[in-house]
């Protein structure tokens, strides 16, 4: 059994949301609920919860404003399942720190998927490290996130996206390529830092490959097509993608 705490400013959100808790995960037990930052701070000192319910806008305040707090104090945080609706800022936000989110309305399916997640979280270290960069991404509203959470079989690190200059398909791992630095094996595939690092000049240029197009020294054309980044490597361009790629080298 897990205990929970509904954090929600509309009563049928979370009506909606333990219902469906009821339903669908019954090993989880609803031990308090809150409509605001003050009153979650308030249940999660009494109930000390094993899992946090967050949506994201409370009636002028933020989640995100909850966590800072818990942060800053020093508090112990449980596992969070954010709720959203489309934000497409904080769930990128949310992404790029390795945390989970819901969107509303709640699919049945995706709640038992972040449930299940959360009790193997239990008992192990507060993700401090992921609550940090995704408050340090949140105040950078303005720009890009600056920073990603890449988990690994040692625990969590904090990369700068700057700093990446490539990624690599290992099976169901990624293997980062970084400036100055050893390479990192993520525990997600690379379809999900695809998804993720759209938009941030990363090119899916072979279905094993994903190049930031700013370490990019040279496109060679002979035997079949391959870029040489600047840290020396060469990474083959698939034949589909060597038109967007061509386009894209213009823009540069």
């Amino acid at each position: 059994m897990i205990q929970a705490l509904l954090v929600d400013d509309e009563q049928n959100s979370r009506d909606t949301l333990k219902g469906k808790l009821e339903l669908f995960c019954p090993e989880v037990e609803v031990v308090a609920e809150a409509n605001s930052v003050a009153s979650a701070q308030e249940a999660l000192q009494s109930h000390k919860p094993g899992l946090l319910f967050l949506d994201i806008e409370l009636a002028g305040e933020s989640g995100f404003d909850l966590l800072q707090s818990l942060n800053e104090s020093g508090s112990e945080i449980p596992a969070v399942v954010f709720i959203t609706a489309h934000d497409e800022f904080a769930i990128q936000a949310i992404k790029f720190s390795a945390l989970d989110y819901l969107l509303k309305p709640i699919d049945p399916e995706e709640l038992v998927k972040a449930v299940r997640k959360a009790e193997e979280e239990q008992g192990l270290p507060s993700k401090a490290t992921s609550f940090n960069v995704l408050v340090e991404n949140i105040r950078k509203a303005a720009d890009s996130p600056k920073k990603v959470v890449v988990p690994t079989s040692d625990g969590m690190h904090v990369i700068k996206i700057s700093e990446i200059i490539r990624l690599e398909s290992s099976s169901n791992y990624t293997t980062f390529h970084l400036h100055n630095q050893k390479p990192l094996l993520a525990s997600k595939t690379l379809k999900e830092f695809d998804g993720m690092l759209h938009g941030y000049s990363f090119n899916r240029i072979h279905k094993s490959h994903l190049v930031n197009m700013n370490f990019v020294k040279r496109y060679v054309q002979t035997d079949g097509g391959y870029l040489i980044l600047e840290d020396g490597s060469q990474i083959p361009v698939a034949n589909r993608k060597k038109e967007q790629l061509l386009s894209i080298l213009k823009n540069l």
